[in-house]
């Protein structure tokens, strides 16, 4: 989620962007994973994106909070990229990354996207 939010706020958010941050961020088995995922959502990015604005009711992509909109990729973009994780799992780690690193009011705004997203 940080380093979508990185690539994002730098105005860099490609593959090549994220792969390198992946290796420069990430240690151990999980650069490949991380790699995979992240490589995914940026060369799909306009795609998640839409995804993401026909599901939300309040707001759309641009006016979204930085950190809410990196982990709502983050979620789409594994759930499309990863096919050995469920959409439980993906929600459960996307609510704990939005109370731990955005606001109060983040977790039940991003329950709600991933939750009319992942019905369908």
């Amino acid at each position: 989620m940080q380093i979508l939010f990185e690539a994002e706020t730098q105005g860099q958010l490609d593959k090549e962007t994220v792969t390198r941050l992946c290796h420069e961020r990430i240690t151990g088995k999980e650069v490949a994973r991380a790699e995979q995922i992240l490589a995914y959502t940026a060369e799909n990015i306009d795609t998640i994106d839409e995804i993401i604005n026909n599901h939300s009711k309040s707001w759309k992509t641009k006016r979204m909070p930085k950190v809410d909109l990196a982990i709502l990729r983050l979620a789409i973009g594994e759930e499309k990229s990863a096919d050995d994780v469920t959409d439980a799992v993906i929600v459960t780690e996307a609510l704990n990354m939005s109370k731990k690193f955005s606001t109060d009011q983040s977790s039940s705004f991003v329950h709600g996207v991933l939750g009319a997203i992942f019905r369908k």
